[in-house]
């Protein structure tokens, strides 16, 4: 390989290094493809789902592995007629800020989006995916207008995530999926989860009888729940027989509990959350949001949006209460609502314990937005899933007409088309705040605060697609 860097014209030599050490550089592999099957781009702004756009003759290009400003030789893998996807072999002119992953697994693992970048540049890649989701989808130009803020740097870039789920291949071992495909990577470590995931646990779950996935969650005391599935969740001899292997291993140190197929095979199902004070029960089963330290600043931001009218606050998808039993204390009076049965009894006994004046509701969000008589004081969050809003939620919650919206969202598409139809509905953006809950790769949660004209304060005209 030094021989052939060193016999190269000085625009090649760097191409030649970065095939030769492709697993070090997520999306860059090398190709046996000939020059004339491969196109040369300059890469621009990173966009949702962590790839970064490119043009070529008046078609836009999807570039995977890529940083803004890039010039990489690519390899289509789509070619639509008014748009290609593709990913690069070869980086003829690196952005300054590329690193080497520090993940030996980056290269093939579908994990995470964006290794090869340092930390400020992951940033202002997730700041641009949030301003693209706004400007192409919700037509709002968030950064001309000057409303969007952040994300910043907050927690650590490795070692936050308290929840992982492998798959096994057929050799029973355990990993993650291959980006773009349902091939498992087996895997020696990950960084994303905490230190320990890689010391103790993944060693362990080396030595699982056949189980098709394995999702090991932890909780702020330092305590875990391993859920297991079969291929055939229907097979409860299957289940039977690898959990009765299962339970004859010693668990790692703790380890709380074991489920598979959702039915206990040892030990209790509940973890315990700490978020600014408050404990926070959850199922194993029920979501939490997996980086706790970001969480924190989370709250907070939810917290500056609620504005100064503190009579009622509707929490829906409140999941098992992270806002409604963080926030709630200042309200007059809290209706939660969560539509799954098992995070609405946790519910229920969150907001008891935080001493929350109100009530918790297990049902859909639609239906709460319909039943519950309105009051004229009322602030609503809202937390939905990865879709966002039903169009059935989104009427209901336009026809109820609330003062103030804090919309938070995982997914800056859904995000963005959510607010931007409730801009047009009347309500005015105040702010969206981009948080970085998940470093090294391309998610980023938002905040919007959107607040109605007739609402009072200092409001001011609502955003539309003409004033964007």
């Amino acid at each position: 390989m030094l021989e052939a860097i060193a016999a190269a014209p000085p625009g090649r030599a760097a191409g030649i290094f970065i095939r030769a050490r492709a697993a070090r550089f997520p999306g860059v592999r090398p190709t046996m493809q000939t020059e004339t099957g491969t196109l040369e781009l300059t890469a621009e702004n990173a966009v949702p789902g962590g790839r970064c756009l490119a043009r070529h003759e008046g078609k836009i290009v999807l570039v995977a592995g890529a940083l803004p400003g890039e010039r990489v030789r690519v390899r289509l893998t789509r070619d639509e007629k008014r748009f290609a996807e593709g990913e690069v072999v070869e980086v003829l002119e690196a952005n300054p800020k590329r690193r080497d992953a520090p993940c030996p697994h980056a290269a093939e693992c579908g994990g995470c989006d964006f290794q090869h970048a340092d930390r400020d540049l992951q940033l202002s890649m997730k700041r641009a995916i949030v301003a693209d989701a706004f400007r192409r989808i919700a037509k709002i130009d968030v950064e001309a207008l000057g409303v969007l803020e952040g994300p910043e740097a907050v927690g650590p870039e490795f070692g936050w995530r308290n929840r992982i789920r492998l798959s096994f291949d057929s050799a029973g071992r355990p990993g993650l999926m291959a980006r773009g495909s349902h091939d498992v990577v087996p895997i020696d470590t990950c960084l994303l989860p905490r230190d320990a995931f890689r010391e103790t646990f993944l060693p362990w779950m080396r030595l699982l009888p056949p189980w098709r996935k394995a999702t090991l969650r932890f909780d702020s005391e330092g305590s875990s729940v391993l859920l297991l599935e079969t291929a055939d969740a229907s097979n409860a001899k299957d289940r039977k027989r690898l959990g009765a292997l299962t339970k004859g291993m010693e668990p790692p140190p703790g380890m709380i509990g074991l489920i598979a197929d959702g039915i206990p095979l040892a030990g209790r199902r509940d973890l315990r959350f700490r978020i600014r004070d408050t404990e926070l029960r959850a199922d194993a089963t029920s979501f939490f949001q997996v980086n706790p330290d970001v969480t924190e600043r989370l709250v907070e931001v939810v917290e500056g949006a609620l504005g100064p009218e503190r009579g009622a606050l509707l929490d829906l998808y409140a999941g098992v209460g992270l806002f409604s039993a963080c926030l709630g204390r200042e309200f007059d009076h809290v209706t939660a609502t969560e539509a799954d049965s098992r995070a609405a009894r946790h519910l229920k006994h969150n907001l008891k314990k935080a001493g929350i004046r109100g009530e918790a509701r297990s049902e859909q969000a639609m239906v709460t937005l319909r039943m519950l008589p309105r009051r004229p004081d009322e602030t609503v969050i809202l937390d939905p899933p990865r879709a966002g809003l039903t169009p059935e939620a989104r009427q209901a919650l336009v026809e109820r007409a609330p003062g103030r919206i804090v919309s938070v969202s995982c997914d800056p598409a859904t995000g963005a088309r959510d607010a931007g139809l409730l801009v047009k509905a009347g309500w005015t953006l105040r702010r969206v705040t981009a948080l970085d809950l998940f470093p090294v790769t391309a998610h980023v949660e938002t905040v919007s605060e959107l607040v109605r004209e007739d609402a009072g304060g200092d409001a001011a005209g609502a955003v539309t697609e003409e004033t964007a």
